[in-house]
């Protein structure tokens, strides 16, 4: 018995065969309903979760590529902005990568600690380069909380 698409208006409605099963949901498509080359339907919530798995991976891609760009700088004890030609100083808080005073800074931040019977609101710093300072809210949330 051969599979028919499961995302016409009403379900099992549309008749054209299947090319392809949504990552997202789980429902069977055919090419109207849906993004072969994604694995995604077209389905609203299916569509969000592709544009947003996509640039989550963009930008680690994009982490990745800075970060062995920085490391390979700092292997000739250069800073790990690609144009500085400063001698390394400390070492970002997220990338780990080494860079000069000019490319790094102290961030402040609060989290919360949980005890038995108290939350405890506590003072945070963190060393960060100009690349990571705008991800600071997700490093917080990641290490902190």
């Amino acid at each position: 018995m051969a599979l028919h698409c499961e995302k016409g208006l009403l379900p099992f409605s549309c008749r054209e065969p299947v090319v392809e099963q949504c990552i997202y949901c789980g429902k069977h498509f055919c090419v109207k309903h849906g993004h072969v080359e994604k694995a995604s339907c077209n389905n609203i919530i299916c569509s969000r979760n592709y544009k947003r798995d996509r640039a989550f991976k963009e930008r680690e891609l994009w982490e990745e590529e800075r970060r062995r760009v920085g490391l390979e700088r700092n292997a000739s004890n250069l800073c790990g902005s690609p144009e500085c030609i400063n001698e390394v100083y400390v070492a970002c808080g997220h990338c780990e990568v080494l860079f000069c005073p000019n490319h790094v800074s102290r961030c402040t931040f609060s989290f919360n600690t949980y005890s038995r019977r108290t939350t405890t609101r506590v003072q945070g710093d963190i060393t960060l380069c100009e690349a990571c300072k705008p991800h600071l809210k997700e490093y917080k949330r990641d290490h902190y909380e």
